[in-house]
């Protein structure tokens, strides 16, 4: 979806961490704890935000591994500003990012029931590759998604 609302995508401060922390436990059933969501500032990431009217509506986290490969950890928006665009948003900046990073590829795990996420993904480009058993805690699948990023299509 193209972005509906006005949207402006930044990069995440520390004074953003409380409000990144509120909306990844209003996004997941095993939010990652503050501690790691604030660790993520001092890794080789793309951390960024998105606004609307001034406020933090969602947030990206990638991370480069190995040399090409970006791996997008979490990408998540506020439950009342979902289906505006903000995690279209969200996530082809997030691929900017990388790519300014070096990122040639592209790599992400999603829950196998998030059938939003995956529709985002797969109209981004993205293909499912397979599987990991268990993978969240509460013992559910996630799907495998990937994209070489000469293939990514039109933002």
């Amino acid at each position: 979806m193209y972005p509906s609302k006005d949207i402006n995508i930044r990069s995440a401060s520390m004074a953003d961490l409380e409000r990144i922390a509120e909306i990844e436990r209003s996004s997941f059933s095993d939010p990652y704890p503050s501690g790691l969501l604030k660790a993520f500032f001092f890794m080789p990431s793309a951390y960024i935000v998105a606004e609307c009217g001034g406020r933090v509506v969602g947030y990206a986290i990638g991370i480069m591994r190995r040399e090409t490969l970006g791996h997008i950890v979490s990408i998540a928006v506020d439950p009342l500003e979902r289906q505006q665009g903000v995690g279209w948003a969200l996530l082809n900046s997030l691929i900017d990012k990388l790519e300014s990073m070096g990122a040639k590829r592209f790599r992400l795990e999603v829950r196998e029931s998030n059938s939003a996420a995956k529709r985002l993904y797969t109209k981004a480009g993205f293909k499912e590759k397979g599987k990991i058993k268990g993978y969240y805690q509460d013992g559910e699948d996630a799907a495998v998604f990937v994209l070489n990023g000469d293939v990514r299509p039109q933002k």
